[in-house]
């Protein structure tokens, strides 16, 4: 039986059905803001989905028949064309099976840097705009998708998971939950990827070996860390001693080992990092195993380095890469 029907459109008698019903079970699709346009989706600027290459490598990937990667291949050519310089998640099916309800997406990277997602919010919200379930999706293990590039990816939302289990016959949206700049604000010393213990450890360390000067904006490597999934785990405090307020969008990070061998290179791109005047703000950056280029490396042996920094117009500050290749991640 074909890998896609069992698995994803269960509903279908078969291929040639999903095909035909592509149009009528697209949604629409939503932006991370990377961009940093307020209002992506009703930018003119867009980029055809034909011209993004379809990358699938998926676990399920060398299941799939030439019927079936044909099957994705059309259904990605048929999306709408995307935002410029934008990532974008659009939906193009949903199945409600035993497991809970099943969103097939496809995230087209429409930007000239590739980008990993590691934490990724979403929520289900019926047509009245009722929230229904809430999930965060850790994607750092899918690994980065590139630029300019379209892959596949399947989210799942376990009926345990709802706060409540909406009828069958109700449709869902899926929707991104984009952090609220207040939030941010309030807990600017506070990340997903450290804890209240460790985030207090990290500001004390942080003013001590890296004090604010006055008129001086840096970020500076406080620590490395085992990571997850056997990779790396960056600590860096941003040091703003100005007297506004600043935002950082890049920060590329390379770490090398005793020889001076390059180990990992990585171009982080950041959404509402924003430092208040003259104070400091500490953060994790987690690097995938798979950006990791030597292995049986030696933690107690690496040093890592950041660009120097370099202020932005309109008050925001931005981190320019001098190295090529880098890869990007979305905190």
């Amino acid at each position: 039986m074909s890998w896609l029907l069992e698995n994803w459109f269960g509903s279908k008698e078969s291929l040639e059905q999903v095909r035909e019903d592509i149009h009528e079970n697209l949604h629409r699709e939503f932006y991370l803001g990377v961009s940093g346009i307020d209002n992506p989706q009703q930018s003119a600027n867009r980029v055809d989905s034909k011209e993004l290459f379809l990358v699938l490598n998926g676990p399920w990937d060398d299941q799939l028949d030439e019927a079936e990667h044909e099957l994705l291949q059309y259904a990605h050519d048929e999306m709408p064309p995307v935002v410029r310089n934008e990532v974008g998640i659009i939906p193009f099916f949903t199945q409600v099976t035993n497991d809970g309800y099943l969103v097939l997406t496809y995230v087209r990277n429409a930007t000239d840097r590739s980008i990993l997602l590691q934490k990724l919010p979403l929520s289900l919200v019926t047509e009245d705009g009722e929230e229904v379930a809430r999930k965060t999706f850790d994607l750092i293990t899918s690994g980065p998708v590139m630029e300019m590039s379209s892959r596949p990816m399947e989210f799942m939302f376990r009926w345990d998971e709802f706060d409540r289990i909406p009828e069958k016959e109700v449709p869902l949206k899926l929707t991104y939950i984009k952090p609220k700049k207040n939030e941010v604000e309030e807990n600017q010393n506070f990340n997903l990827g450290l804890s209240t213990d460790e985030s207090k450890q990290y500001l004390q360390q942080a003013a001590e070996k890296a004090p604010i000067v006055e008129g001086e904006v840096d970020l500076q490597v406080l620590d490395i860390k085992p990571g997850e999934d056997n990779g790396l785990k960056v600590i860096v405090a941003f040091r703003n001693g100005l007297g506004k307020r600043l935002e950082f969008t890049e920060v590329p990070i390379i770490v090398h080992d005793k020889d001076g061998d390059t180990v990992a290179r990585v171009h982080f791109t950041l959404e509402n990092m924003k430092v208040e005047a003259n104070s400091h703000r500490v953060w994790a950056f987690d690097i995938p195993f798979s950006s990791i280029k030597k292995e049986e490396v030696n933690l107690a042996e690496l040093t890592a380095f950041i660009p120097k920094a370099q202020q932005r117009k309109k008050e925001k500050a931005q981190v320019t890469p001098e190295v090529e290749d880098n890869k990007g991640l979305l905190q």
